[in-house]
């Protein structure tokens, strides 16, 4: 069905029975609701700095935060993936790997190793590669970045909507930049988000 083509390096959702709405036949619609859910759980985390108590960037919160932004739209939203996709780590290693995730931000912190910027990029880029979701893996590791930065009284990083959006020279770069991380190299990635911090 043309209406629900995926963009590249957008994963595909292949079944939409998971969908609460009724009456969505268009990516369009459904990139619209979805934005509209995320738009809530943005005021409730950035309007103001979060507490730890509102955002303890535990193993149960981060699951919880995806089910904020995709809650109303998706049945599986919050749920780990139980399937193997081409992306990501395996299913039996999602949690591992998301507390590894975790605890390396607490380390960092406590340490002051590395400065918040390479900080947010890393986890950014860390919650993307482990991809424990079907789907909205890419804004719910942005806004956890940005949930961080906040927390830890930082700037936080404003992204074009041509950067996640639709088919861009810009979204080509962002890709690139995340396949480069992958790939060891996180300069281009924390790059990105030195260019869209809002200290700029």
């Amino acid at each position: 069905m043309n209406t629900w083509q995926s963009i590249p390096g957008e994963t595909p959702i292949d079944d939409i029975s998971g969908l609460i709405p009724k009456g969505i036949t268009t990516r369009s619609q459904l990139n619209d609701l979805e934005a509209e859910n995320i738009r809530e759980a943005v005021v409730v985390y950035l309007a103001a700095k979060p507490t730890k108590r509102q955002a303890p960037f535990t193993l149960n919160w981060i699951y919880k935060l995806h089910k904020h932004m995709f809650g109303d739209v998706w049945t599986w939203a919050g749920t780990k993936r139980t399937m193997e996709v081409n992306i990501g780590v395996s299913v039996h290693q999602i949690d591992e790997q998301l507390q590894n995730m975790l605890d390396n931000l607490e380390y960092w912190r406590r340490t002051g190793t590395m400065n918040m910027l390479e900080q947010s990029a890393r986890l950014h880029h860390q919650a993307v590669y482990i991809h424990p979701f079907l789907n909205g893996n890419g804004r719910w590791a942005r806004l956890l970045a940005n949930i961080w930065l906040m927390r830890n009284d930082s700037p936080i990083t404003i992204w074009p909507d041509q950067a996640v959006g639709n088919k861009s020279i810009i979204r080509d770069e962002y890709l690139e930049a995340i396949r480069a991380a992958d790939a060891g190299n996180f300069a281009p990635l924390i790059g990105l988000h030195h260019r869209y911090s809002t200290e700029i």
